[in-house]
């Protein structure tokens, strides 16, 4: 299989800092994180994120825009949004329909005092305290044409245990619209994941932070019943319905994602239980509802590749067995997530596919962008391929 590579590699830019002043040029390393977000006009905009120095999480990262309006057909120039000295997580972005304002939440990492060294920090200093994070806010209003400064946020609740506050998706938020109780038609919902020590074992938990008045203040709002879930992704089906999906990390069942769902809202979490028929290599989803003739479908993709040895992973004293993140799948589910089927291998087994993102269209297509490499575990491309989604339905039943 072929693709289309949409994100530049190996181009010097000059960076600018959360204020958007040019700061030093650089040249990425690697491209992580795909996203879409379409506009009420039907613009499509694209989000990435380039690392430089490193691909490892704790690299310094600048968070990155295209667009296109032509249905995802081309892209336009690349904008960046945001670059910090700290070690800064991508961008996610959350689009407020009701005002037509484009909203993006930021993470940068800093050390306490008493536990600077001369390096980046990486995950294992923040799980043991060493560190302590700030959050970003920034919204557009001209369909991300331009930004203002980028304001710190609070993000109340949290609780005081949790050494990873909140790590905000890899995916995107929603806007609520179809609530029963109206008052939370509005709210934004944005998936999370938390970490804390717990007898000097890691745990992972995904969680959801939610906005009651369109960003300008955030709480913590559902928690993840389920130990060891991770980076997630959320849809709301037309009842009302938010469906919570999330990656695995506690190796228990091996890699089989998470899925839970929440009918207040986001304000709690219930059902949750591992889903069979959907394969997890400790990965990223990429996560879309569509609707084609009144009738509902989520679309997932996750890789499949074969399943690997035990692993004893970071403090958790349990054994985590990975697999290979290659062989990208498509599934589908037309019951609102009660089951998934696998409808359809996106990319060959043996390439790299890892972190992936999906987009339904006004248009009818579904969007899909991967991080792929020339070999695994090398994140240098990301690709990209569309889908007629009436096609598509016809393999759902």
């Amino acid at each position: 299989m072929t693709f289309e590579t949409i994100t530049p590699n190996g181009i010097k830019m000059r960076i600018p800092d959360m204020h958007g002043e040019l700061s030093r040029e650089l040249t990425p390393f690697a491209v992580r994180g795909p996203n879409f977000v379409e506009l009420n006009d039907g613009t499509l905009l694209y989000f990435f994120v380039m690392k430089f120095g490193s691909q490892k999480d704790e690299a310094i990262s600048c968070t990155a825009m295209m667009r296109s309006r032509d249905g995802g057909k081309t892209w336009g120039e690349i904008q960046l949004l945001t670059y910090e000295g700290a070690p800064c997580e991508g961008g996610t972005p959350v689009y407020d329909k009701l005002h037509d304002t484009l909203i993006l939440i930021a993470r940068t990492r800093h050390w306490k005092p008493g536990y600077e060294e001369d390096r980046l920090l990486a995950e294992d200093d923040q799980i043991l305290g060493h560190t302590y994070e700030r959050f970003w806010l920034n919204k557009s209003t001209d369909g991300g044409l331009t930004w203002g400064d980028y304001r710190e946020i609070t993000i109340k609740n949290t609780p005081a245990n949790w050494t990873i506050q909140h790590c905000p998706s890899p995916g995107v938020g929603i806007q609520l619209s179809k609530q029963k109780d109206t008052r939370l038609n509005g709210r934004l919902v944005v998936p999370c994941n938390d970490a804390s020590l717990n007898n000097g074992k890691n745990e992972f938990r995904a969680h959801i932070i939610v906005s009651d008045n369109f960003g300008k203040t955030w709480r913590v709002g559902a928690l993840e019943n389920y130990l060891g879930s991770s980076e997630s992704v959320v849809v709301e089906l037309k009842d009302g319905t938010i469906v919570y999906n999330c990656r695995n990390q506690s190796g228990f069942p091996a890699n089989k994602r998470i899925q839970s769902f929440s009918r207040d809202g986001g304000d709690t979490l219930e059902e949750s239980a591992v889903v069979d028929t959907l394969y997890d290599p400790l990965c990223h989803a990429g996560f879309a509802l569509a609707e084609v003739d009144g009738k509902e479908y989520i679309f997932l993709t996750s890789p499949t590749g074969e399943l690997g040895g035990p692993t004893d992973f970071f403090r958790t004293g349990t054994p985590q067995h990975w697999g290979a993140r290659e062989a990208l799948m498509l599934y589908a589910s037309s019951d609102g997530g009660k089951t998934y089927k696998a409808i359809k291998q996106v990319s060959d087994k043996g390439i790299f596919s890892a972190y992936s993102a999906l987009c339904a269209t006004k248009e009818g297509k579904l969007l899909c962008a991967w991080e792929s490499g020339p070999e695994l575990n090398l994140y240098r491309d990301i690709k990209y391929r569309t889908f007629d989604i009436a096609d598509l339905v016809k393999l759902c039943d």
